[in-house]
């Protein structure tokens, strides 16, 4: 046996997070809003553009959000940093209130409508006093900079005009380098005067006004984006035109169709906040040709974010897409067999579908067919088979898939692990056993003349099962158990990886989750004999050498694998502020690598539905042994 090792791999390896701060989120299809802080400003507001292969962001400074509320009361200006009591309504809806004993409340609500290049912030201030308020009240904030993002955050040179725009009413931020790059118009109501300092870059409106004890003043922010500022202007005015309370009915309705709810219903917001999360942070449409875009996240605060990772979209992200909107589900593997297969079971992609970061991993190669195969299977649209597209992309595939293939051993090589990460042996046993469930897949549409080739590929499926058997099962301390990676040779690894797991051969229907090697496997994987597992820490998972600490997807692969311990490490962790992280803190469960981490957070929320819909988890008779 060989010692997996990580000397001399090269890794890219993420940086531990170690000053998180609390922040809010939300967003739809064309807006994203990553970061609003604990004073209700909106610090930065991005878009995906297809044709520059990333995300162009407007943003704040340090000092001031690129819009933040501003109130004064009785000539005293309220700093609501810290102040504000934060909730998600519906797990999506940024809401907050503020209740003093100075005679006022303030609430707040951000909404980014489905369907809309725009979003609406609401500021509802009362007078719950006896005597009269001087009140100002309205909008304030500045644009420091317009970013590129694709992993890392780069200003680009451009001008950067804030004008306002008497047609449309709006103050519009536009960036261009020749021709427009993209803009951003914002509006308020009721209407007042903009006052913009055009050195400095920044704007505020406010309103003046003596509110009455029992009163409640309403302002309502609009903001659009587009790619130019006369289509960002006129986006504001329509999201004006149906107004806020339209806007928000249609918000709520779209959510509240989508949200599950499980028996723990303790989980039930962690669910469904993950599940928003995934749809409309790993997954958007572009500024610029309202395409589809799957990417790893939207959010600046993932450290390879607006990139695209075929393993995140189609085996993490795709079927809690599939939970939310099949169309959309269908859409998206029509895309990705469009834009990606060129290259598919390469590392990483640009958005536009070419090489990011080369790499060859046979697990994503594998995610297309397994992302098809759950679509028919849960959709019964078995008339996607007819498309060109997809007919061409399980040809090409299949080529690249059949090229990995070791004459000597049966098996098939990878050069990249689940983590992106150099193999130390080339014959990953988890990433032959998703192929194994893709050729058995390919077996079922040749018996059904749903696809031709030459190739027999149920006979490839049997062969490779039981080459997995033959060279991938070793002697390990609770007996006969799987094997990482062999070299087909006789030498092995013993490790386990969580974006990859020899915990989910069951579940992907290598094994019975009952095998007896299987169970030998998940009980060294959660065991001291591994040393990346945290036992005894308060958050008990397993990490790796990519990201030491407990991963979050650990415990997903736990609930399918029906392993006890994943639904109070869920109940407990704090994660990334309920969000989706690659890994937390052994000991305070909050992240520690890998926040916003949005196309893992879809497997989180089919995970729990899947535990309690498929019935195939009886943890009493199924626990693995101590």
């Amino acid at each position: 046996m060989t010692k997996y090792s990580g000397e001399e791999q090269l890794l890219t390896v993420p940086k531990e997070i170690t000053d998180h701060q609390t922040f809010f989120l939300t967003g739809n299809e064309y807006v994203s809003l990553p970061h609003i802080n604990s004073g209700g400003g909106i610090t930065t507001v991005n878009v995906l553009h297809l044709g520059h292969r990333g995300l162009l962001e407007f943003s704040g400074d340090e000092n001031t959000a690129l819009v933040t509320p501003l109130l004064k009361v009785n000539g005293q200006t309220i700093n609501l940093d810290n102040l504000l009591s934060w909730n998600y309504e519906l797990d999506w809806i940024p809401t907050f209130t503020l209740i003093t004993e100075n005679g006022f409340s303030l609430e707040g609500e951000i909404a980014a409508p489905p369907g809309f290049k725009g979003f609406y912030y609401s500021l509802n201030l009362s007078n719950t006093g006896n005597k009269p308020l001087a009140v100002e009240i309205g909008w304030q904030g500045c644009w420091n900079s317009f970013n590129y993002i694709v992993f890392n955050r780069r200003a680009i040179d451009s001008k950067c005009p804030v004008v306002y725009d008497p047609w449309t009413r709006s103050t519009v931020l536009e960036a261009s380098a020749g021709l427009p790059l993209a803009a951003l118009a914002m509006a308020i109501e009721p209407e007042t005067a903009w006052q913009i300092d055009t050195e400095k870059s920044s704007y505020y409106a406010t309103h003046e006004l003596q509110l009455k004890p029992g009163a409640t003043f309403q302002t309502r922010f609009f903001a659009a984006a587009n790619l130019e500022a006369d289509g960002a202007g006129t986006t504001v005015i329509d999201l004006r035109r149906h107004g806020s309370l339209s806007l928000k009915e249609t918000t709520t309705a779209w959510l509240a169709k989508r949200s599950i709810s499980i028996a723990e219903h303790n989980l039930d917001s962690l669910l469904n906040r993950n599940l928003f999360f995934t749809y409309f942070y790993a997954l958007g449409r572009s500024i610029d040709s309202e395409e589809l875009v799957p990417v790893t996240s939207r959010s600046p605060h993932y450290y390879v974010s607006a990139a695209f990772w075929s393993r995140d979209t189609l085996l993490w992200s795709f079927p809690a897409i599939m939970m939310t909107d099949q169309t959309t589900a269908r859409e998206l593997l029509l895309t990705v067999f469009k834009r990606h297969i060129k290259i598919a079971g390469d590392h990483a992609h640009y958005i536009n579908g070419t090489v990011l970061y080369p790499g060859f991993e046979l697990d994503q190669l594998a995610a297309y067919y397994l992302a098809l195969e759950h679509y028919l299977d849960h959709s019964g649209d078995h008339e996607i088979l007819k498309e060109v597209l997809i007919q061409d992309g399980l040809n090409i595939l299949t080529e690249k898939a059949l090229a990995s293939f070791d004459h000597e051993s049966g098996l098939y090589r990878t050069f990249l692990d689940p983590s992106d990460d150099p193999v130390f042996y080339p014959f990953l046993t988890y990433s032959n056993a998703l192929l194994e469930k893709a050729f058995r897949f390919l077996g079922r549409l040749q018996l059904e003349d749903k696809w031709q080739h030459n190739s027999d590929f149920a006979f490839l499926a049997q062969n490779l099962h039981k080459a997995v058997f033959e060279h991938c099962t070793v002697k390990g301390p609770f007996g006969t158990m799987f094997a990482w990676a062999v070299d087909g040779k006789g030498r092995f690894s013993l490790y386990d990886n969580p974006p990859g797991s020899l915990q989910l051969l069951a579940y992907y229907g290598f094994c019975s989750i009952t095998d007896v090697i299987f169970k030998n496997t998940v009980r060294w994987i959660r065991s001291s004999n591994n040393e990346y597992y945290h036992q005894g820490s308060s958050f008990e998972e397993a990490g790796s050498q990519h990201a030491l600490n407990p991963w979050p997807l650990s415990a997903c692969n736990d609930l399918l694998a029906c392993n006890v311990g994943a639904l109070d490490f869920f109940s407990r962790a704090e994660m990334d502020n309920g969000f989706f992280c690659e890994t937390v803190n052994p000991e305070t469960g909050r992240v520690s690598t890998g926040a916003a981490f949005a196309s893992a957070a879809g497997f989180l929320a089919y995970a729990l539905k899947y535990r309690h819909t498929e019935n195939k988890c009886l943890e009493e008779k199924q626990e693995p042994e101590n």
